[in-house]
């Protein structure tokens, strides 16, 4: 699935689960797409600190972003959910993605961050096990499955999943065929 033209951000704070940001660039680079760092920080010029101890520079941050600016945006995992959840910056970039139906993922406990942004309310969703009792209170409906796609939103349980996580996305973004 080629998504040559296609930005998506990647949202990450202090704590961001090092081995899913890497694999989901990857995979989504050698789908051609322009991948966008988003920090939650005051300024890109500093370095966020991984779960595993890697540093990564964002593109921009949050104030320099618009929903307009992108095509999705993906929120994954790590200590960096306790950061991100509390950010109104963050639940403004996430829902004005949600009202233009722009799709929104999130892998294993980032799916909390949809459920504070009242994104899960009558939707189904997967994540790691920890956050099932937050996607309940938050009105989810936890399925426990790899993947699962609801309208835009696309949640992954575990890191495993990624590139079915992705190849959801990637679908969700392909136009839709010509019935002529």
């Amino acid at each position: 699935m080629n998504l040559r033209g296609r930005t998506i951000g990647i949202l990450i704070a202090t704590g961001f689960d090092d081995s899913q940001i890497v694999k989901v660039a990857e995979v989504l680079r050698s789908r051609e797409a322009k991948v966008v760092i988003i920090g939650t920080g005051d300024t890109g010029a500093v370095a966020v600190a991984g779960r595993q101890g890697s540093l990564l520079r964002p593109d921009v941050v949050l104030a320099e972003v618009s929903a307009s600016s992108l095509d999705a945006i993906i929120v994954t995992g790590g200590e960096s959910v306790i950061r991100i959840r509390p950010d109104e910056r963050a639940m403004t970039l996430l829902l004005e993605m949600a009202s233009q139906g722009k799709p929104i993922g999130a892998i294993c406990n980032a799916t909390a961050v949809l459920a504070a942004a009242g994104l899960v309310s009558g939707r189904r969703v997967t994540g790691d096990m920890l956050v099932k009792r937050d996607l309940a209170q938050a009105g989810g409906c936890y399925l426990e499955q790899g993947v699962v796609v609801d309208h835009n939103l696309v949640t992954s349980r575990t890191t495993e999943n990624i590139t079915h996580f992705l190849d959801a996305i990637s679908f969700l973004l392909e136009p839709a065929p010509s019935l002529r």
